[in-house]
């Protein structure tokens, strides 16, 4: 396999953890992700010893319905966003967990996606801020007495 296939083998899964805070039920959904146009190139940049590339900061939730494509930019209806807890690696995989209160991200959830600072945009707390690296489509409800974790594995090269 040549450097060229490997690194077009980016894949992601997202583990969302939903936590009913009153009755302690745990409700664990996995999806796969897309890492998208700028991901890969934001790769190739900061190989390049390119800082001004970013990393990955925040993660949001939205309620579009559109499917995700390799040319997304942002999400199409984004609701919250925070920053990523907990950030790791562990050989080709990257680790990012986000967490959101049982105030946060009401609603019925149908995409998320991972964000960080670009050449052009630089990402901050602000919906729609950041360059997008990776999206999802998912299709979860989220109440007031849910707390949600939100986990992303992205492994390089898989």
């Amino acid at each position: 396999m040549n450097i060229k296939d490997n690194i077009k083998s980016i894949r992601g899964k997202v583990t969302l953890i939903l936590r009913n805070e009153k009755t302690g039920e745990i409700r664990k959904y996995v999806y796969h992700n897309m890492f998208v146009v700028y991901g890969h190139n934001a790769i190739a940049q900061r190989l390049s010893g390119d800082a001004d590339a970013g990393e990955i900061t925040y993660c949001a939730v939205g309620t579009g319905t559109t499917a995700p494509a390799m040319s997304d930019t942002a999400l199409q209806t984004e609701l919250a966003r925070k920053l990523i807890s907990v950030r790791s690696y562990s050989g080709n995989i990257f680790t990012g967990t986000t967490y959101f209160t049982t105030s946060e991200a009401i609603g019925t959830l149908k995409e998320a996606g991972l964000f960080g600072n670009g050449v052009e945009r630089t990402a901050s707390a602000t919906p729609g801020s950041g360059q997008i690296f990776a999206r999802v489509a998912i299709n979860r409800t989220k109440s007031a007495n849910d707390s949600l974790t939100i986990q992303w594995d992205i492994e390089i090269g898989a």
